[in-house]
This record gives structure tokens, sequence and C-alpha cells, in this order.
């Protein structure tokens, strides 16, 4: 029998002042935020929020509760609600995945399956003494790590702005797990600042570079848990040395080349399609290889290039053009290389695009980076390659 997990006021007050803080401007956070919160009376309003309607909704899908038993609310009242209808174990939470193109898209999970889950994954972080996460608690990576993790293991979770320097690190005590994704763990391994002794990490949400653990390592963490899985599947996988191979949760089995089966906590078993092609050792060891979907990871959200190159190739300056996620030692946006159709000056070409990307396009969608020329660049065989 799975031990139940149920919410209580504050985990909801958590979740939806994770959601409001990922809605506000970097002003906005300066004004309303305290520390990684927000206040206890603070009322989402159309005088904050433009697309207060929408948030709403989502907050109210979030729990399965009718958001216009939401307005007008404080966060504390708000979840006082949601926890009067849910009796702090909806039969069901929806969490939003990036899509293609930054707009969210339910995926919903039954909350027995989420208990079901972070059991599993709590076996593989006993003797921890505290949480420290840098993760939104609205996403299914932050809910499982930092809502329910702490409840299956009996710790404390201290919840953290990502904002990587010398004193997080500094604050980090033995026996942490911390909790954050694969950029931030980028950014703090560039610190090469010394570790505590007995520190634990998890990364999930994209693929963590080898480089960076390794880096991570060297500074003295004892071990970076690597969580496979995505909004729909929630954690499918696992490996605590990037050289292995991921091992699949128990309720996981392997079905055919990227099918796998859950056996939920009810009984009942689903078929899901990942949207990586994956190598199989076995029947519970894979590898995931290139990502079926094509799509890229920008600061932790799913772009697709393809559909970045389709809206530049429809503006009259540009002739043709290629799109490619830049290499880790050029940043970790999207560039581009454009072939203008008439002659031009190319500073003034990218002004124009930049201008016309910012109106059009999503935040993790506009390129970073334009380069111009009279060719795309080819390989001696013909094909795309970097540049």
């Amino acid at each position: 029998m799975i031990a139940k997990l149920p919410l209580t006021a504050q985990d909801i007050v958590e979740m939806l002042a994770s959601t409001l803080l990922a809605e506000m401007t970097y002003s906005q956070k300066l004004e309303f935020s305290q520390g990684h919160s927000l206040a206890e009376n603070f009322i989402p309003d159309s005088g904050t929020f433009a697309n207060h309607d929408e948030i709403l909704e989502r907050m109210g899908m979030q729990f399965a509760v009718d958001s216009e038993l939401l307005r007008g609310k404080s966060i504390t009242l708000i979840a006082k609600r949601i926890l009067e209808h849910t009796n702090g174990r909806p039969q069901q939470l929806t969490f939003f995945t990036s899509g293609s193109t930054g707009t969210p898209v339910p995926a919903r999970s039954d909350f027995a399956d989420l208990e079901q889950e972070i059991h599993s994954l709590a076996r593989i972080f006993t003797g921890r003494k505290r949480i420290v996460s840098f993760v939104p608690r609205h996403h299914i990576y932050g809910f499982l790590f930092s809502i329910l993790l702490p409840k299956a293991l009996g710790i404390p979770v201290e919840f953290r702005a990502a904002l990587p320097g010398a004193e997080q690190i500094k604050t980090m005590r033995p026996g942490d797990l911390i909790i954050a994704f694969p950029l931030l763990w980028k950014k703090l391994a560039k610190l090469n600042y010394p570790l505590p002794d007995d520190l634990y990490g998890v990364t999930s949400t994209g693929p963590c570079p080898v480089e960076t653990i390794l880096s991570l390592r060297a500074s003295g963490l004892c071990r970076m848990t690597e969580v496979y899985g995505s909004s729909e599947t929630g954690g499918v996988g696992f490996r605590h040395d990037p050289a292995d191979l991921y091992t699949l949760l128990d309720h996981w089995e392997h079905t055919a080349d990227s099918r796998i089966k859950r056996t939920s906590a009810d009984g009942s078993k689903h078929e899901h399609i990942l949207q990586d092609n994956l190598e199989w050792q076995g029947e519970n060891c894979f590898r995931p290889l290139k990502r079926s979907d094509r799509a890229v990871q920008v600061g932790g959200i799913n772009v697709y290039p393809a559909r970045v190159e389709e809206f530049f190739k429809k503006c009259p300056q540009i002739k043709d053009c290629t799109v490619r996620l830049m290499r880790p030692e050029e940043g970790e946006r999207l560039k581009i290389f454009i072939i203008p159709t008439a002659e031009t000056e190319n500073a003034v070409l990218e002004k124009e695009l930049r201008n016309l990307a910012n109106k059009e396009l999503f935040r993790h969608e506009k390129p970073g980076k334009y380069n111009f020329g009279p060719a795309l660049p080819v390989s001696d065989m013909g094909k795309l390659s970097d540049w």
C-alpha cells in the first residue's frame, strides 16, 4: 500500500506563488516577491497581470477547481478554497508543458500516480537531511522534488531563486539534496567554488552536459542524479553517472522502441510514446538518443528551430536561412544564418529582424546571434553544416 502524501494549504500557496512569479516581469518580482515566494495576502489582479483571466484559468485547471471561485482572493484564501475542494488529494493535477512554441499545453497526472512515483524515487535519496530547491513548484519536476519528496523523506525543504553565486553555495550543508536544472548547474560549475562534503544534486528538464557534471564533481559534489522524463509521463528513469545507462523506475516497463508502459497506482496500464529515440540494454536500462520531434532546449524550454526558420523565411528581406542551437561555447540560445534578398548593411538588417522577432516570437525562440552571407554553410557533401 502506497503511503498517502496529502497537500497542505502551504504547499498550495507555494505552487500558486510559483505560478504567479513566473508570469511577473523583473521589476514586478522586485516589488512583490518576498524571498522565494509572495506575501500571503497577495491578490493576483488585472492591474498586475495583463493576462489575469488566463492565469486564473490555469491555476483553477491545475487543481480542477472553477477559476471563478478564485477571483479577487489572496493566494492564502485561494489555497484554502482549493484545499476545501480537494481535501489535499485532488484526483488529478494538471501541469503545463512548453509545447512547440512556449505556449502552455496541459498535461494531466493522477495524484496517486505522482505519489507512486515519488515513493519510487525516494528510495534512492535516503539519508538526505534537507532539500534545497531552485526549480518552480508549479511544474511537475518542481512539484515532485520540492513538494512531494520532502514529505516522502520526512525532511525539510528550502526554496530559493535560481540565482547562481558563491553565497548560494556557502549556505549549502552536508547532507543537502540540491534540486536544479542543467542551465543553473552549468552556471554553478563555472564558479569553480568548492562544494560542501556529502552534497547530492538532481538535474532534469533536459540533458546536463557531461563536462558540467564532471566539473561539479571536481568541486566536491558527491553525486549527481539525472532524472529522465517529461510533463506527460513524469519521471521515467534515473542514473547517478553520465557514463551509465538510465534505469527505469519500478512502475515502467519497456514495450518496443520508444514505447513504454506504466502500471498505475490503481493497477491499470497505459502505454506512452516518448519524444526521444532510445537505445535499450535489456528490459530496464536505456540511453536517450536524438529527439524524435527535433526539438532543442533553450533555457529548459522545448523550441523547434524549423518553426523559427519558417517564420524568418516569410520575411521579404530574407532569401533563405537556417537556424540552429548554439554550440556550448557560443551560448544557450538559437542562432540564425541569413541570405539577404538584396545587398544591404548587415547591422541595419539585423536591427530590423530583431525588432520583428521581439514582436512575433516567444522569448526562447528569438535568435541570440545573426550571421549573414551569400550562401548557406554546407559540408563537402552538400549538407547544411554548422558555422
